[in-house]
């Protein structure tokens, strides 16, 4: 897997390339400081069309218009490219521990997704007209939640298996006839995924992934909306997928083994269980 995290400040133009991170990325990711929701684009995704997080309508346009060899070419959409408003991009490039696929839903139980090529610890689905879901691996039972906070949730994403994934029959993974687009992670020297237990400790490191993570998404059970961190984001601050400004006291730092938490209840509230995702870039 390639890995790139950066920023930019919004211009208002159309067709604004962002370029230089040294690879054609399979995986986009923006988020504005502002309250606006995130937008995903995977390479299985045709024309100019994204997924706005936390919505169950269509693929949108004007947001990540599309993915070129160096970098990728937003739109005016406020989600994007607002003037003056501060944007923070994560972008991918699919490895050996990293897919990306898309399958047509047709409502049935107990779907196996296969030919992933590796046995997923983290899955995230987007839906061309249904809601945006993921599975972490150390998430017991059928259970799994939606993008922009959510208890956990049977009849999703439902288990995690050899050569892919499983879902369930609900809208928002496996609506008759609508397309979903995937991105599976697998345990890798780039990619680790865990959990732990709250405590409450200002300044609490979370250690053992082994190498210094550019990007970290941490979840906690219960209602609560994920959180996650690009290393081009400075300062104590932290991003969330829906629609919501910059977060302090949450993840406060990247670190050498992990991350840093705060005393947030997003991230550590005392006896409760947060799920982790932490990656590096690959290299060439």
């Amino acid at each position: 897997m390639r890995l790139a995290t950066g920023s930019y400040v919004g211009s208002g133009v159309d067709d604004r390339q962002i370029a230089g991170i040294g690879f054609q990325p399979d995986v986009v990711i923006i988020k504005a400081a502002t309250n606006q929701a995130g937008v995903m684009r995977t390479s299985t995704m045709s024309g100019d069309r994204a997924k706005v997080l936390g919505s169950t309508g269509a693929l949108l346009s004007n947001c990540i218009q599309s993915i070129g060899a160096d970098g990728f070419t937003v739109g005016t959409d406020g989600r994007v490219n607002a003037w003056g408003t501060a944007y923070y991009w994560v972008a991918m490039k699919a490895g050996s521990d990293l897919a990306v696929g898309s399958y047509v839903g047709n409502g049935a139980d107990n779907r196996s997704i296969a030919g992933v090529g590796f046995q997923p610890v983290w899955v995230v689905t987007l839906g061309d007209g249904s809601d945006s879901a993921f599975r972490p691996g150390p998430l017991p039972g059928d259970n799994s939640y939606l993008m922009t906070g959510s208890a956990a949730s049977a009849n999703l994403i439902q288990a995690l298996q050899a050569d892919g994934f499983q879902v369930g029959s609900d809208a928002a993974v496996n609506q008759s006839g609508t397309t979903f687009h995937y991105i599976a992670w697998a345990t890798s020297p780039q990619v680790n995924a865990g959990n732990y237990t709250g405590n409450h400790n200002d300044n609490r490191s979370i250690t053992g992934a082994g190498f210094a993570p550019q990007m970290t998404w941490v979840k906690r059970t219960g209602t609560r909306p994920s959180v996650w961190r690009p290393a081009s984001l400075s300062g104590d601050a932290s991003l969330f997928w829906g629609a919501t400004t910059l977060g302090s006291d949450r993840i406060q730092a990247l670190e050498s083994d992990g991350f840093q938490v705060g005393t947030d209840q997003d991230v550590n509230t005392n006896g409760q269980v947060y799920y982790y995702l932490n990656l590096r870039d690959g290299g060439s």
